[in-house]
């Protein structure tokens, strides 16, 4: 079964958009498996709506684990299942919680065997002079070096993101670039094509 992993740094969407991604596709449920870095690994059984109240935040690094699910999508006249995997954020620093930077040593960890990254980038992070892309030109640099690597460019619902956007083909060129609302879910059908054409 093929794996895309969610990438990005701290509190630009990854969960949120892996949970609306899934209810987008016609999941009401999801059975989110979490693997900690030992290599434990529990099973949770959510609705999306719980599962939302329960692992999204406005607080940084909410996700700590990798946690996975697998999804359905369909492809031509039949379905096809992938594995659709948040990471922990990854920033420049080095965190002073261990269990954070186990997190993003996972996070590094997995990029190297998933078939497909999606990489998801805070529009309103991105300032003038280009200060606060770092981390996320770094994840671009290695994507590209990668078959299946396509960057979403999320919280395009909010005013102060859409002057980000006109930045993006100068700090990410050569990539598909997919604006999209993780909260609203706006660009998911583009995001639903990408993902039935990489698996």
């Amino acid at each position: 079964m093929r794996e895309l992993v969610i990438v990005g740094r701290p509190n630009s969407g990854k969960t949120m958009f892996a949970l609306n991604f899934a209810d987008y596709l016609g999941s009401r449920t999801v059975d989110i498996t979490a693997k900690s870095f030992d290599g434990l690994m529990t099973c949770r059984h959510f609705s999306i709506e719980e599962a939302k109240r329960e692992l999204c935040a406005m607080t940084l690094h909410k996700t700590r684990l990798v946690q996975s699910f697998v999804l359905k999508i369909p492809v031509g006249k039949t379905t096809a299942n992938f594995m659709l995997t948040d990471t922990c954020g990854i920033s420049e620093s080095i965190h002073p919680d261990e269990t954070i930077r186990r997190g993003m040593a996972q996070t590094l960890k997995i990029l190297r065997s998933a078939e497909g990254i999606l990489h998801i980038v805070d529009l309103t992070a991105i300032r003038e002079h280009n200060v606060g892309t770092e981390i996320d030109r770094e994840i671009y640099s290695y994507g590209m070096t990668r078959r299946n690597y396509v960057l979403l460019a999320n919280k395009i619902d909010l005013p102060v993101a859409r002057d980000s956007v006109k930045r993006l083909p100068m700090l990410f060129p050569d990539t598909p670039i997919l604006t999209i609302s993780a909260l609203y879910l706006h660009g998911f059908r583009e995001v639903k094509n990408y993902v039935r054409h990489t698996i």
